[in-house]
């Protein structure tokens, strides 16, 4: 458990991760202070509930479900204190995800482990009315209505910070090719590396085609080595790499950033390809429909139809002024949506409301 010490504001943010800086570093460039608290484990729960007790905030602002949220809520309605959610994914789609995977696995322990964090999330979502969605596909998703709920998009912190240009483990001025596609992966969810591995395939048809160009794929998880594996068995120069610490060098060096997913709320990694001037090809899914004006601020395609993804591709690598075309709109638009200052207003107006 980690904590800020006494809060100086009426505000408490718990997360189980430190994502909850997407809602404290926001607030503090508006000048409003909050609280933290950080869930590690089940033993924290009990002090949680007293730091609610103790500093009787107006309200709590949560991240995170399962039993995470489930002991916000609890303790929330134990001493009478409103708590709003803020919805940066798809929760019960993930749940149900893994039930899928385990039991296609045969991993049935596993699977049975995955209903008590779903019997948390949903308690989590029904002892409150509060609700911040960070797109408008997650807050259509859960049929919520009224003032009580807003969409407050995901600050951009690559914005806020300049990259010392430190590459992780890969010389990227000697070993990769002319052109590279990047793309950046969270492997811990099954319905997120699906949207990749249905697009590698026309992916390579391009690498193979050119001979000028190398994919990197950043990211690690459970997936990493299937996703590995599969990348050895197509044509074209396909890189895994692993985690890379430092993301803004692989940005700056790269021409396309492409992102498939059917499991991204309202991805930060589009929003950073933006910032770093990075032309963006995804997927007409989940959040990226949102984020992404088709052949204004990037490209979406349909992962059903092969040839849209190798014409999108093949007309980015081809055709530097398009590439620049839209990198710029991009970052006009991330600048505009996406600051800290702008969520941070948000986040203010919206909190003022509840606890008014």
């Amino acid at each position: 458990m980690e904590s800020t010490g006494r809060p100086r504001e009426d505000i408490l943010v718990v997360s189980t991760s430190n994502r909850g800086e997407k809602i404290t570093r926001p607030l503090s460039s508006v000048g409003v202070e909050t609280s933290y608290f950080q869930i590690e484990k089940m033993s924290d729960v009990p002090e949680l509930y007293r730091t609610i007790q103790n500093h009787k905030p107006e309200v709590v602002i949560v991240d995170s479900f399962s039993f995470g949220g489930a002991s916000v809520a609890l303790s929330c309605l134990v001493s009478s204190t409103p708590y709003v959610i803020r919805v940066r994914g798809d929760p019960i789609r993930e749940h149900i995800g893994w039930v899928r995977t385990h039991i296609k696995n045969r991993e049935f322990l596993r699977a049975l482990k995955q209903f008590p964090r779903y019997i948390g999330t949903k308690l989590t979502f029904l002892l409150t009315n509060n609700y911040i969605f960070v797109s408008d596909y997650l807050k259509d998703r859960y049929d919520v209505n009224g003032d009580r709920s807003v969409v407050i998009n995901t600050p951009c912190f690559m914005l806020d910070e300049a990259s010392d240009g430190a590459g992780g483990h890969l010389n990227l001025n000697e070993d990769v090719k002319d052109h590279v596609v990047l793309a950046v992966m969270n492997m811990n969810y099954p319905a997120k590396v699906a949207g990749l591995q249905d697009a590698l395939d026309p992916i390579s048809t391009v690498l193979e085609s050119r001979g000028d160009t190398t994919m990197l794929i950043a990211g690690d998880g459970p997936y990493y080595e299937e996703i590995t594996e599969q990348c050895e068995n197509l044509e074209g120069d396909i890189r895994t790499l692993g985690y890379v610490s430092n993301i803004e060098a692989l940005f700056e060096r790269a021409d396309v950033f492409v992102h498939f997913s059917y499991l991204d709320g309202y991805p930060s990694t589009i929003l950073e390809a933006y910032a770093s001037k990075t032309a963006v090809l995804a997927n007409d899914a989940v959040g990226m429909s949102e984020q992404i004006v088709d052949g204004k601020t990037g490209y979406l395609v349909d992962l059903d139809e092969s040839a849209e993804i190798t014409d999108r591709l093949n007309i980015l690598l081809r055709t530097p002024e398009k590439r620049e075309e839209l990198a710029k709109a991009g970052y006009e638009r991330v600048h505009k949506i996406n600051t800290t200052e702008a969520i941070g207003e948000k986040f203010h107006s919206y909190l003022s409301r509840i606890r008014g």
